[in-house]
């Protein structure tokens, strides 16, 4: 059996980066937290974190991370229950989310649930291809990824399919495009990416004109809404989520430049593979909108 001082020592150490601030947190002393971690290292027989600047958890440090994130959330939800829903303890829960999803309609999803079940959100925000790691370090109880494949211990459920369009504006267009989309023009013509770690822009490129990333230029604006503003404003081209870009389309703000040259990305809710209420209720939220907004498979 787990000493749940000792991992929640080491859950604050982790967090906070340090010894000294996990002392502070927890209101005890620093060599408190120290012998609570090194107790808890000794019984397992491994080292559990990597004492740098910040500290950082080794790979069996994440694992009881996980462990005791898993337990604190299932204890929460008994403590409301038996607090009738208390407002003066409410709970927190961490999802991972992209930030297209954020932008456009995960937060109508899951406010009404929010609000009833008197619930704090604290989302982080990270490319989808990247918020499975987030769960998987024990950081959030789900998370809105492109990896179907379920993680160790947890459940992955399709949520649909976000579609990207490659749009620009009329005047952008007219400017590089006058004569068609081809790799010369693509090469003379500035593109717009959300993030170094989004890739999908690039593949896009890859897989309808064999254009490689090292020879384009581009704006990096790692914000859904920054980059939007990007191309309204004639800073460059780029790929749009369907749910942004169809409203601007029809306006005639914006043009699509390569009608049927388009990119999917499915979408999965991957979480906990617990009886927990917070999933279960967040899931079924998610896809009620999700159904309605976001393309089938």
């Amino acid at each position: 059996m787990f000493d749940y001082l000792q991992l929640k020592a080491l859950a604050t150490v982790v967090s906070e980066g340090g010894f000294e601030r996990a002392a502070k947190v927890l209101n005890i002393t620093q060599s408190a937290v120290s012998q609570r971690v090194r107790t808890l290292e000794e019984k397992i027989g491994q080292s559990l974190v990597i004492r740098s600047v910040p500290v950082e958890a080794t790979p069996l440090g994440k694992r009881l991370l996980r462990h005791y994130a898993q337990v604190e959330m299932l204890e929460q939800e008994l403590q409301a229950e038996m607090d009738g829903d208390d407002p003066s303890q409410p709970t927190t829960v961490s999802i991972a989310v992209n930030a297209d999803t954020l932008a456009t309609w995960f937060l109508p999803a899951l406010s009404p649930l929010f609000n009833r079940r008197n619930w704090l959100m604290e989302l982080i925000v990270d490319d989808e291809s990247y918020t499975h790691n987030l769960l998987r370090n024990g950081d959030v109880v789900g998370c809105v990824t492109t990896t179907e494949e379920a993680l160790p211990g947890c459940k992955s459920d399709p949520l649909g399919t976000m579609e990207y369009l490659c749009v620009a504006t009329p005047e952008f267009r007219d400017r590089y495009f006058a004569d068609g989309i081809n790799k010369e023009a693509l090469l003379a013509a500035p593109a717009v990416i959300f993030s170094t770690k989004d890739k999908l822009h690039h593949k896009f490129l890859k897989r309808y004109f064999d254009l490689d990333e090292v020879n384009i230029w581009q704006h990096t604006i790692p914000s859904s809404e920054g980059f939007l503003d990007a191309v309204r404003n004639h800073m460059g081209y780029g790929l749009v989520a369907h749910l942004q870009a169809q409203p601007l389309l029809e306006t005639g703000v914006l043009v699509e430049l390569t009608p049927g040259m388009r990119k999917e990305v499915p979408l999965y809710w991957q979480h906990w593979n617990i009886k927990a209420k917070q999933t279960t209720l967040i899931y079924r939220a998610l896809i009620a909108s999700s159904r309605q907004l976001l393309l089938s498979y």
